[in-house]
């Protein structure tokens, strides 16, 4: 229980690392940059921007930036109006965030540019000093502005390699599934496939994970420069692996019938079980490159013989599992399909 927590933990850190280092030394930069331009001794809401920006998912900074910075635009302007006409207080400062976030809630009911308009409009008023409002505003435009450079410009990852190592994270564990599915099949080991059920269920959020990368990828080919650069291929890579969650279904189902089999005791020929590791080679194949043609071609050529295999004379729940092999060979066939021969 402890180890699997601890190995959750150990991954939420890692998947956040390079977010949490690429936002705090843009941060450092933005107080650099805003104390040079601005001539303000704590210029704290630059860094604030430059953070708030770069923190979300690769796909969503470039929205999230331009989001935060028309929430502050709407909410120094309210503030700027009501402290000029109105003067400060309580009163004043919970008309001023009301009225600032009404306004950006009119043109966006996302929460974050709702929010920093309420905050810069508290903030105006509040403070109530003639440079404050505007300060904040200059301030959160260069965090803001530094944030899209770095982001779009600078730092933007690879499409082609998100959606690689993404597809790699669903690969990897099924094919381990398959070789485990096989070695259980082959030795009659029903202990050992419970064991390989276990894998594939855990197997299911990284489907999850691949789905969101392929949304951040389309992102980040429509919005950055490196990524209209990788467009045309991250698009074919994209509608290529689009049948990814058909095959982990696959192999879901072929771990499951192969405890049926075994627990039935039924008789199964030698040729089933080697026909599963002969599945399982071919995912290991495409997971060490999935943007590889060479790789491709190979798992290709395993999968399309697997995908003809017959159930003719076996038992109902071997050919059941036979009859899966062959759909997760055909899946498989689909993702490696290249020119004439996708469909």
């Amino acid at each position: 229980m402890v180890g699997s927590v601890l190995r959750a933990v150990g991954r939420r850190v890692r998947h956040t690392t390079v977010r949490v280092l690429l936002a705090a030394v843009t941060a450092g930069v933005a107080w650099w940059l805003a104390q040079l331009l601005l001539g303000q001794p704590a210029p704290i809401f630059a860094p604030i921007a430059a953070v708030v920006s770069l923190i979300d998912e690769p796909g969503a900074r470039g929205r999230r930036a331009f989001r935060m910075l028309s929430g502050v635009l709407v909410g120094v302007a309210v503030g700027e109006v009501l402290v000029r006409h109105t003067g400060a207080g309580p009163v004043e400062i919970g008309v001023a965030t009301a009225v600032a976030m009404f306004l950006a809630s009119a043109f966006s009911t996302n929460p974050l540019p709702i929010l920093q308009a309420g905050i810069a409009a508290l903030l105006v008023v509040g403070v109530h000093t003639p440079e404050s409002g505007f300060s904040r505003l200059f301030g959160a435009l260069i965090g803001g502005a530094l944030a899209l450079l770095v982001s779009q410009v600078l730092v933007t990852p690879s499409p082609m390699a998100m959606l690689s190592d993404a597809a790699r994270t669903v690969l990897t564990p099924a094919a381990r599934a398959l070789r485990g599915a096989a070695r259980a099949l082959a030795d009659s080991d029903l202990d050992a496939a419970e064991d390989t059920a276990n894998i594939v269920r855990e197997a299911h959020k990284d489907v999850a994970a691949f789905d969101a990368a392929r949304s951040a990828t389309r992102e980040i080919a429509l919005r950055t420069l490196r990524g209209r650069r990788e467009r045309r291929r991250a698009r074919q890579l994209d509608l290529r692996l689009s049948g990814l969650d058909s095959l982990h279904a696959s192999v879901v189902l072929i771990v499951r019938l192969t405890q049926e089999v075994l627990r039935q005791h039924d008789e199964v020929p030698s040729w089933t079980s080697r026909s599963i590791a002969e599945l399982a080679e071919a995912v290991e194949i495409l997971a060490e490159s999935p943007a590889s043609a060479e790789h491709r071609r190979r798992a290709h050529d395993l999968a399309e013989r697997l995908a003809r295999l017959e159930t003719t004379g076996l038992s109902h729940p071997v050919a059941a599992l036979v009859t899966e092999v062959r759909l997760a060979a055909a899946d498989l066939v689909e993702l490696t399909a290249t020119g004439e021969q996708a469909t």
